[in-house]
């Protein structure tokens, strides 16, 4: 939410270009422009959504591999309350974000669609909150979610269908099962990423492989610190943080499925 963010399944180098964490970037952005140095600008913020591997104390413990940029956590056996934990906070989420069916409310909220004009192509898109996104680093508040999933209509419409809860890259599985049972959902982090220097150059970017893959981003076959740094990249071993998806608008038998839109998991 970010990054949020963003469509999970099939993240397109342009969508690493504006992610979530721009929204809440302005001072950072500022402090690094005002001094006459963007190379300034360009460390802050990618200090600030890159997580360094040995902090991600759960990386290697009950997780699993969805390829070379996606770690999900591993359904962990049901135990008592926990769906009904996962119900009650997904009844509270329904309540509160009903008003956002309109766009235009969710707008004036303080939500911002993530990517800034999303293409036809893109079937989900994160509308997110900077301060309410930053929040989430302590608690979840489903009065007040981080981000809000809408899915583009044949028409150009935008259809409410949930909302994605975050939690800090360092979380522990004990501490993500605190938030949203592990037996209920599955989070994700978005691992092993390299990204272009400086972060926003839309030429960088555009890069590709020799034989046409994307050089920068999730869909790069780039996935070691060693092939980043040849490509004269940095290497993020964990980006932005630990997402969750709640359909909680959507028709759907399970709320917390996060297949749901996105053709498979990702």
């Amino acid at each position: 939410m970010y990054i949020m963010l963003n469509r999970m399944d099939s993240i397109k180098p342009w969508s690493l270009r504006l992610p979530r964490w721009v929204l809440g970037a302005g001072p950072l952005l500022a402090v690094g422009l005002l001094s006459g140095c963007a190379s300034i600008a360009d460390n802050l913020i990618a200090d600030a959504i890159i997580t360094p591997d040995n902090e991600v104390k759960a990386r290697d413990a009950g997780l699993k591999s969805m390829g070379p940029h996606m770690t999900m956590t591993r359904p962990r056996a049901p135990q008592p309350g926990d769906q009904a934990r996962a119900d009650a906070l997904a009844r509270q989420l329904e309540k509160h974000i009903g008003k956002y069916r309109d766009v235009e409310v969710a707008k004036a909220d303080g939500y911002r669609s993530f990517p800034p004009e999303p293409p036809p192509s893109l079937k989900e898109v994160h509308y997110v909150h900077g301060s309410r996104s930053a929040e989430e680093k302590d608690a979840l508040n489903p009065a007040q979610p981080g981000s809000l999933l809408y899915h583009q209509t044949a028409d150009g419409g935008l259809k409410l269908v949930g909302a994605m809860f975050t939690a800090p890259p360092t979380a522990t599985l004990e501490a993500l099962d605190e938030r949203v049972p592990l037996s209920v959902t599955q989070w994700h982090l978005h691992t092993d990423i390299c990204i272009p220097i400086p972060l926003w150059d839309e030429q960088e970017w555009r890069r590709t492989t020799y034989d046409g893959q994307p050089l920068f981003g999730v869909e790069s076959p780039i996935s070691n610190r060693k092939a980043c740094d040849s490509a004269k990249g940095r290497f993020a071993p964990v980006i932005f943080g630990w997402m969750t998806h709640a359909y909680v608008t959507a028709d759907v038998d399970d709320v917390w499925d996060q297949s749901f839109g996105h053709g498979g998991h990702h």
